[in-house]
């Protein structure tokens, strides 16, 4: 074994271990799907907190990040804060992050918004007509809208949107 002793060789292989971990969970915790080509990007008219429409339409020219996602789901929350990094990263960019509610009552989402993310956009889907328009069948889900307002990648799952390895793969769909 060239010299090498099993300690080291042990150690070696415990460091492996935890890079590939690391980057197993930066990477890999969330499945990147490419949108469907030929798919038309759906509409998305939703109130925001203050009752006031939204509509995606009105941010063409700027990357979206649409979050699906509720405060009763873990890895909802776990997720939130990480968004803001995300949006700060890419202020250049002009990145606007929306946080999608699924069927939550206002004070509910304001409530979330105040603790853990409160540089976010918010609108509220009461009856969860947007995700099934779009397709949501798990929390959170992550859709990324390129400057043309095309669907360019859906996320499903968990990831630190704050991490150097998401954010690198993210780069080339902005």
């Amino acid at each position: 074994m060239s010299g090498l002793t099993r300690r080291q060789i042990c150690q070696c292989l415990a460091a492996m271990t935890v890079a590939l971990r690391v980057h197993a969970a930066e990477t890999d915790a969330a499945r990147w799907l490419p949108w469907p080509a030929g798919r038309p990007t759906p509409l998305l008219r939703l109130p925001d907190l203050d009752g006031q429409p939204w509509d995606l339409a009105q941010e063409q020219g700027l990357p979206v990040l649409l979050n699906f996602w509720a405060t009763w789901c873990e890895p909802c929350r776990a997720e939130m804060p990480s968004f803001e990094a995300l949006q700060e990263r890419f202020r250049s960019s002009r990145l606007k992050v929306v946080a999608v509610n699924f069927k939550e009552s206002r004070d509910s989402v304001l409530r979330f918004r105040d603790a853990h993310a409160p540089a976010l956009s918010y609108v509220r889907d009461s009856y969860g007509e947007a995700a099934r328009a779009w397709g949501v069948r798990s929390f959170p889900t992550t859709f990324v809208i390129n400057p043309a307002g095309r669907v360019a990648l859906t996320i499903q799952g968990e990831l630190d949107w704050g991490s150097a390895a998401v954010q690198r793969r993210l780069q080339t769909y902005l």
